[in-house]
């Protein structure tokens, strides 16, 4: 008899110990959800849909600014794709000419000014090797990737020129200024292989080059 009753409250506790083990983890469970909910509503919250064509879009924020991380594609006249290869396009985004330029951005966001550059430039730590921090951590010919601490990871979509004819892939990253320069020539900023500087120049509107847009 004695034995049963060691038998019986060896079964109650096994089920006890089952029991809890249960609760255990349906709350491990349940106070993981809120976790798994966080990271994903920050996925979200770290990429931009555009409405016009369901196309998505990294973004990050840099000194106050919330920048494209992605090379705008949006498909408009005025836009085109490297060597008229819409494999290119998926890669490294559109070629804008500045006329187009300044309307393609989605609701909300905008061409860069050049403060808004400027601004890119100090954060990056205002000196020659700013663009290290820019460039993307692939991409780049020679020796020259960057690595990509502010997550802007500019690719080298080289450009189309005024004669219809690209070049530069793999070699320059230049992104168009909302700035109007003269009649013919806006601002376009740019990076490059040979070097790890963000600088800028003017050049043809008629030029197609990439688009980041901001807000």
């Amino acid at each position: 008899m004695a034995r049963k009753v060691r038998l019986g409250f060896a079964n109650r506790t096994i089920k006890m110990k089952s029991t809890l083990f249960i609760k255990i983890f349906f709350l491990s469970l349940f106070f993981s959800l809120p976790s798994f909910a966080a990271k994903k509503t920050e996925a979200k919250s770290n990429e931009f849909k555009d409405v016009r064509d369901d196309q998505k879009y990294r973004i990050v924020n840099i000194a106050d600014r919330i920048w494209f991380a992605d090379n705008l594609n949006y498909k408009m006249d005025g836009s085109f794709c490297y060597k008229d290869d819409e494999n290119e396009c998926i890669a490294y985004g559109r070629l804008y000419t500045w006329n187009a330029a300044v309307k393609a951005c989605p609701a909300g966001y905008r061409l860069p000014t050049e403060e808004d550059f400027e601004s890119l430039w100090t954060v990056a730590g205002a000196d020659f090797n700013a663009a290290y921090l820019l460039k993307a951590a692939y991409g780049w010919s020679g020796e020259t990737n960057g690595n990509d601490s502010l997550k802007f990871s500019a690719m080298p979509a080289g450009n189309r020129f005024d004669d219809e004819t690209y070049g530069n892939q793999g070699k320059f990253a230049f992104f168009w200024s909302a700035k109007k320069g003269s009649p013919q020539e806006s601002q376009v900023w740019y990076m490059t292989s040979k070097s790890m500087g963000l600088n800028y120049m003017d050049k043809p509107k008629t030029f197609g080059f990439s688009v980041r847009c901001v807000k």
